[in-house]
């Protein structure tokens, strides 16, 4: 089989699908147009044609073509929004969630090309988790876009300590790292405590992202303190949906004192079966 390969909205000749084949129509139908979004032949952003032009080119029911592009959307890589109608999805973007900072080398090793734009940067009490973190009321409220290849992977609304950074301004760090400028100022950040959760889109967000409000997204709420556990920087960061989140998990050594404990109660267990059988002869 061989189907020709469409520009975003606007159909060529096709050969449709092959009926001769034991794979259903809708998973042929799924399979080349996957191929097409993953070469980047149809690349991040493009417009899908409608579902009628498919079934068009395709030659197949209209119901075909949904289950193809369900399939599609299952996998994120597709994105469906009212009056945009079908787009495909941004490339995943891989993410340590154990690591602190680093998005820009993690970047660089795919590849690609991370950008970082200051949207706003004013003197602002944070909130009262920010606050108890940096120990104080007087902080700079930073807010952060970052793209990867243009496209936006992540919205940050960071609070710095004012008496750390008393002076500050957007084109110092528009563009750059903010780790790498506070190692500028003369501070070694080290990590600290992240929290990751699922949390519907507000308005702000998803115009930033460029989704639908109210679409699920990844908040990452944490704390960075420098080698004497002093806070940096407190923040929160909305991650686009196309985001994966990579956990490095080991397996923890079995504690002694447990092990001792299941040996004697699976000793004695066996002593009663014992004890059972002895007197069932």
């Amino acid at each position: 089989m061989t189907v020709d390969r469409f520009k975003p909205n606007v159909l060529v000749s096709t050969n449709g699908v092959d009926r001769s084949l034991t794979r259903p129509l809708y998973v042929q139908i799924f399979d080349d147009l996957r191929q097409q979004i993953e070469s980047r032949h149809l690349p991040a952003g493009a417009a899908l044609p409608t579902e009628k032009q498919l079934q068009l080119a395709y030659g197949v029911a209209r119901s075909v073509i949904r289950q193809a592009l369900d399939e599609l959307a299952s996998l994120g890589l597709i994105q469906r929004q009212q009056g945009r109608g079908t787009t495909v999805a941004p490339p995943h973007q891989r993410r340590f969630a154990h690591q602190a900072g680093g998005l820009r080398q993690q970047v660089a090793q795919s590849g690609s090309d991370l950008s970082t734009e200051v949207l706003s940067l004013s003197r602002l009490a944070p909130p009262v988790e920010a606050a108890a973190q940096l120990g104080t009321h007087q902080t700079w409220r930073l807010v952060r876009l970052r793209r990867v290849d243009g496209q936006p992977v992540v919205y940050m609304e960071t609070w710095l300590p004012e008496k750390l950074f008393p002076t500050l301004t957007a084109e110092e760090l528009s563009g750059k790292s903010l780790h790498d400028w506070i190692r500028s100022q003369g501070f070694v950040p080290e990590g600290g405590m992240r929290h990751l959760q699922s949390v519907p889109a507000r308005d702000t967000v998803a115009i930033q992202l460029e989704i639908a409000p109210g679409r699920p997204v990844t908040l990452m709420e944490g704390v960075t303190r420098d080698v004497n556990s002093q806070g940096l920087e407190w923040f929160r960061a909305w991650h686009h949906p196309s985001t994966v989140f990579d956990v490095d998990a080991r397996v923890s050594p079995p504690n002694p004192a447990s092990t001792n404990a299941d040996r004697a109660k699976i000793q004695e267990l066996l002593r009663e079966l014992q004890s059972v059988m002895d007197q069932s002869e």
